[in-house]
């Protein structure tokens, strides 16, 4: 994805920017301030930031802030939901996946992609449901879909819909997420 200065993530999760530091200049190409869930990338002005080269730089860099923030958060809120719903699973693992949001192996492993960092809360729990909703159901038929309803009060279709909505606006937004 193209990344310039007008470039930013604002969730309630997570909210990121990138901008040019003065004070950079000669000492440094970037530098980094993070507080909580705020982070700001700072760039030294004047640099190609738009060569190939520097743009699959900022992609790591923001991929890997993407990685950080998500083992932050996302396993708390995947342990709250487990909890809140009787649940167990074997481990979680944030992984920089490009066609899928989440998965959940049989063996109760759930992978949670460090892109969900940049969907609004409400579609991030419902992935984090979803997913656990596979520890009793392996499957998309009628029963998977019985349980995550329970778990979204009704609303899994609804909230299905509305995270395909949220991908096709961001890819078209943003591009191709690396």
């Amino acid at each position: 994805m193209k990344i310039d200065l007008a470039f930013r993530i604002d969730t309630e999760l997570l909210q990121l920017r990138f901008q040019t530091d003065p004070s950079l200049t000669g000492r440094s190409e970037a530098t980094l301030t993070r507080r909580l869930s705020h982070v700001t990338i700072h760039l030294a002005p004047g640099a190609d930031w738009d060569s190939p080269e520097r743009q699959r730089w900022l992609n790591d860099i923001l991929a890997e802030q993407l990685r950080i923030q998500a083992k932050a958060i996302l396993p708390s809120r995947l342990d709250e939901m487990a909890r809140r719903f009787d649940l167990r699973y074997h481990g979680v693992t944030i992984k920089r996946m490009h066609t899928r949001w989440g998965s959940c192996s049989e063996l109760g492993n759930i992978n949670l992609s460090l892109w969900l960092m940049l969907a609004p809360a409400h579609l991030v729990d419902y992935v984090i449901k979803h997913e656990l909703a596979h520890l009793n159901e392996m499957n998309h038929g009628p029963r998977f879909w019985a349980e995550l309803d329970r778990m979204t009060g009704g609303r899994a279709r609804q909230l299905e819909r509305e995270m395909k909505q949220f991908a096709r606006s961001l890819f078209a937004q943003r591009g191709r997420l690396r």
